[in-house]
């Protein structure tokens, strides 16, 4: 036996086992590895710098700049101007207003753009510009709220307080409660549908109705205050339960001619003030201001008219036809009335503390001149020299020592005027008759309420326009040598 043999024979498909080494990575997948473990190395080094930047000496720092307005005066300015909205005013008013305030303040880089529904403002200087807003309600302050916004206007004009300051007085004087109890409330729009009504159709037979729908009307007001969704559709119920209760019970309450509780009795909804500050608005340039006033206006005067017409359909078509003699009231009644409204006025929209006689003489003054106006050419010379004379006589009373705001005065004026109530009555007329004389009352109106914008644009004109100076004039007449010597020997 050979020693190279071995002792035992191996099978003849047997291979020796050897262990399989791992495969070698290729060299583009190392450098893949290492390329993202130093991007995210670099990528933690630059979040650190940039979080903590460069050191810079204390001293050396740049001061923060500061914004050319600050944010309470802005606050100041932009809730001012909500609450001049809510007193009445014209758009142009509130910015002419906003711009005096803002400029007592030393803020000259602030600029407005008021709306019936909000105020914009605008903040440039030289780094940039920035616009803020604040929406308004078409809720109207009482008589009480804007007497006391008025006298924070002249406080802040005279010593210039603090802007949270002025801003926390007008918020108490816009959460402030009503003063006037709810039996007086009550009370006032009784005395004042009573008023308007000796003054529109002054006879005995009506004088129940005006006293029961006016306590309904307040009623129905006062309820809606606290029900959101009668709110939004007062103008229909009320001018519905006016009118179910006029043609409902037409001997009882109107003595047999119940259109004639029709205005009275919705006069505290009517939209007079509104279409009337709209065209005014048109008139001086305000076109989205003057068209959206007027047109909401004009979509509460057919709301009412609606509320009217689903009164008669409830009826049914019979109504009674108005008697032929009525027991007309003397010439002291339409006199009568206008105390009576502004008694009514007074406690309805709890006017100031001694502010009844004042806001009764601008009442008398603008009667007086419609009056005169009637006489003389007719209702729209009435209506424009009522407008015209409302705005002086309310800025002569002012001057009074204790005498309110012009706007407290001049508001009940300017509603006694009543543009919409003939309005009122020929889109009843359209709805319910559709015949062309409701066509003709609404030309009528349109044009009662220009004549009134016009009237009260002049009036203001009138109000603030300075006396004349006599020596520019005899320079321009006698020549300026001549006119000096006239001076000078004035002064001796």
């Amino acid at each position: 036996m050979d020693s190279d043999t071995p002792d035992h024979p191996q099978p003849e498909n047997h291979q020796p086992q050897h262990r399989i080494a791992p495969a070698p990575r290729p060299s583009s997948g190392r450098l893949y590895g290492a390329t993202r473990r130093a991007a995210g190395s670099m990528d933690r080094w630059l979040r650190r710098v940039s979080a903590s930047g460069p050191e810079v000496p204390a001293e050396d720092a740049p001061e923060p700049e500061e914004p050319p307005v600050s944010a309470d005066l802005l606050d100041l300015l932009r809730h001012m101007g909500v609450a001049l909205i809510a007193s009445g005013e014209t758009t142009n008013q509130v910015q002419r207003i906003l711009d005096d305030l803002a400029r007592r303040y030393d803020a000259d880089e602030v600029h407005f753009f008021v709306l019936p529904t909000g105020i914009f403002v605008r903040v440039h200087d030289s780094r940039g510009s920035a616009v803020d807003l604040l929406d308004a309600s078409v809720d109207t302050l009482r008589l009480d709220q804007i007497a006391a916004l008025y006298k924070l206007i002249d406080q802040i004009k005279n010593k210039v307080p603090p802007p949270p300051m002025a801003t926390a007085a007008l918020a108490a004087i816009l959460r402030s409660p009503p003063p006037t109890a709810v039996w007086l409330m009550l009370l006032g729009n009784v005395v004042l549908t009573l008023g308007l009504g000796l003054m529109l159709n002054p006879t005995a037979n009506a004088l129940l109705g005006y006293i029961v729908i006016g306590l309904v009307v307040q009623l129905l007001i006062m309820l809606a205050d606290r029900m959101p969704l009668l709110s939004l559709g007062l103008p229909v119920v009320a001018g519905g339960a006016v009118t179910m209760l006029a043609f409902g019970f037409p001997h009882a309450l109107g003595g047999g001619n119940p259109q004639q509780l029709l205005v009275p009795g919705v006069s505290a909804l009517l939209p007079g003030a509104t279409l009337t500050n709209g065209s005014i608005e048109l008139a001086t340039g305000s076109m989205v201001a003057g068209a959206s006033r007027t047109i909401y206006g004009l979509n509460k005067l057919f709301l009412l008219a609606f509320g009217v017409f689903i009164g008669l359909q409830l009826l049914g078509p019979n109504h009674p036809n108005p008697p032929e003699h009525m027991h007309q009231l003397g010439w002291w009644a339409p006199i009568l009335g206008v105390l009576l409204i502004g008694f009514g006025h007074s406690w309805r929209s709890s006017a100031p503390p001694k502010s009844l006689p004042w806001l009764l003489v601008v009442l008398y003054a603008a009667f007086a001149a419609q009056k005169l106006g009637v006489q003389i050419g007719g209702g729209l010379l009435g209506s424009f020299l009522g407008g015209m004379v409302a705005v002086p006589a309310a800025y002569l009373v002012q001057r009074n020592r204790n005498a309110p705001p012009t706007q407290v005065t001049f508001l009940p004026a300017f509603w006694m005027l009543v543009p919409g109530g003939i309005g009122l009555t020929g889109v009843s007329q359209l709805v319910a008759e559709s015949n062309a004389n409701g066509l003709h009352v609404l030309v009528t109106t349109t044009l009662t309420v220009a004549a009134i914008a016009l009237g009260v644009l002049v009036g203001s004109g009138i109000a603030a326009k300075r006396p004349p100076q006599i020596t520019p004039v005899v320079d321009q007449l006698l020549g300026p040598d001549t006119g000096r010597h006239s001076a000078n020997r004035r002064k001796s």
